[in-house]
């Protein structure tokens, strides 16, 4: 049988690792699914694949803890929130935050054990950072911030 892994991840705020754990039956992840276009098509628009379900556990308190991730089909994670409870917003959700993936940053995640996927998205967190910096959720004119990872 194969071993898999939950990722556990702190409270929004806390520090910002991420770690892994022993999966339980109910919390088992979603696998990366093999298919035309690496594996894309086979994938439910909203469902994010093993590899881009660990960037999300570790970057996730970057966000509010309602905000949501939704996996592309073209591979891409868009990232919002609601934001209608905000007196200066004039939409009622966030401008989305788009990551990119590089090929071969998802080939070797791919290739990698939980506890090592975990290891390379937590190295990857200063580029979301640092692609996040002068991001207005709250944009007259709202445009999506586009963050290539890799």
């Amino acid at each position: 049988m194969e071993a898999r892994a939950v990722l556990n991840v702190s409270q929004p705020g806390a520090s910002s690792s991420c770690t892994a754990a022993p999966a339980s039956e109910n919390h088992e992840p979603r696998e990366s699914r093999p298919g035309s276009a690496r594996g894309y098509a086979n994938i439910n628009v909203g469902a994010l694949d093993n590899v881009r379900a660990v960037f999300w556990q570790c970057y996730r308190h970057l966000f509010p803890p309602y905000a949501l991730a939704v996996q592309m089909p073209n591979g891409s994670v868009v990232i919002s929130w609601s934001v209608t409870d905000e007196p200066h917003a004039r939409y009622p959700y966030a401008a989305p935050v788009v990551l990119r993936f590089d090929l071969e940053l998802l080939d070797a995640m791919e290739r990698a054990d939980s506890r090592k996927r975990v290891r390379i998205a937590e190295q990857h967190e200063p580029t979301l950072r640092e692609g996040m910096r002068g991001y207005d959720p709250f944009a007259r004119f709202p445009n999506s911030r586009v963050v290539i990872i890799g």
